[in-house]
């Protein structure tokens, strides 16, 4: 990005210094001491508004006043051209540049390239033929011409190759922006089912230890075992969360969840035909997920005796189910894992929604096409 700007405004300084040049070594035609200073301060006015212009176009912009500035480099360029003869023509590259970079589009560069050219061709054929003879002036007129385009397209084309790079690295530093909250949201969606899950889990079977320890210290050291075990799985589920290899299967979801509810003597009944379970991996992950929040939320959030879990398999949509009772009053609202869930569902083309029927029981029914692919975020 540096070095396209570098060498854009190399380009354009070259050609912007060659008029005061040309007329101080008396190039073409013999000049006093008066033009030679009139060319050195002029050329030095041109070169700044030329810049100037140069600068906003690079940014995709146009300066104040550009209408003003670019009608006084214009008065700049071409009111010397009798005075000053061929030496000061190549001002005219830089104006031409400026008038395709400013002029609105889409006819602005037409316009722009078209109009200095013509009149800068008739300008030098009318200056060469005073000294030429006309095949000379014919012929000069042909190198003019090829040099004239080929010097205005490479001053346009490197500003705009400068605005391109600079748009480039732009859209590259938003692209990286979204990917790094991108995966921020996904680790917090990803932390929040699995620790909420597993929190929940570790905490009802540490209450359940706690009460079998003096009634049945045999059963109350197994659920310890277990619960040491459950730790040392969540710390590797978050490991696999930060290197976004965690997957989970809906068979194993529903066998945990099954085991966790009855630990708290919730009575679940299971629906799940296995060729049901028999889905891709994508439909695995979300419907999995959205087993271990239902049984989060029915864990956090209800005094429920009863669960079920029920898998449909019909014209070419995947069904989940989830019902629960007990639900407590009032609703902690829309919280971030069912939102973590809907957002799930929807890459997989898909929807999840979760209500509560009057008698106080809470639905949640994920619904996916049957050839679900999981979308990337852009």
């Amino acid at each position: 990005m540096r070095w396209a700007s570098v060498l854009n405004l190399a380009m354009h300084l070259a050609l912007l210094v060659m008029a005061p040049i040309l007329v101080a070594t008396e190039a073409i035609g013999r000049h006093t001491a008066d033009q030679v200073a009139f060319a050195i301060i002029v050329g030095g006015v041109l070169a700044a508004i030329h810049l100037r212009h140069l600068r906003a176009a690079t940014r995709g912009d146009r300066p104040a006043v550009w209408p003003l500035t670019l009608t006084l480099q214009v008065v700049l360029v071409y009111a010397p051209l009798l005075w000053l003869g061929p030496d000061w023509v190549s001002t005219q590259l830089p104006l031409t540049a400026s008038m395709m970079l400013l002029l609105p589009r889409p006819w602005g560069p037409v316009v722009g390239f078209t109009g200095p050219c013509l009149v800068s061709g008739i300008a030098y054929f009318f200056l060469t033929s005073q000294t030429l003879s006309f095949r000379d002036t014919i012929l000069e007129m042909v190198y003019f011409a090829i040099s004239f385009v080929v010097f205005v397209l490479m001053l346009y084309g490197t500003a705009r190759l400068v605005r391109l790079v600079n748009e480039l690295y732009r859209s590259r530093t938003e692209l990286a922006e979204l990917a790094a909250d991108e995966e921020r949201v996904r680790v917090s969606r990803d932390l929040h089912d699995l620790l909420g899950h597993s929190l929940s889990a570790i905490s009802l079977k540490g209450d359940l230890a706690v009460r079998l320890l003096s009634m049945d210290p045999d059963r109350a050291r197994d659920e310890i075992t277990s619960l040491t075990e459950l730790a040392r799985s969540t710390l590797r589920d978050v490991r696999a969360v930060t290197r976004d290899e965690h997957q989970v299967t809906l068979r194993q979801e529903i066998a945990a969840a099954q085991g966790l509810l009855a630990a708290a003597g919730v009575d679940t009944r299971i629906d799940v035909d296995s060729t049901n379970l028999a889905l891709s991996d994508d439909a695995q992950q979300v419907l999995a997920w959205a087993v271990r929040e239902a049984t989060t939320n029915l864990l956090r959030h209800s005094d429920a005796t009863t669960c079920t879990i029920t898998l449909t398999h019909a014209a070419g949509t995947i069904a989940l189910d989830i019902r629960n009772d007990g639900v407590r009053q009032p609703l902690p609202g829309d919280g971030s894992g069912l939102a973590g869930l809907k957002d799930r569902a929807a890459r997989a083309g898909g929807s999840a929604s979760g209500q509560v029927s009057g008698d106080d029981e809470f639905h949640l029914r994920v619904e996916l096409p049957e050839t679900s692919t999981l979308m990337k975020h852009p």
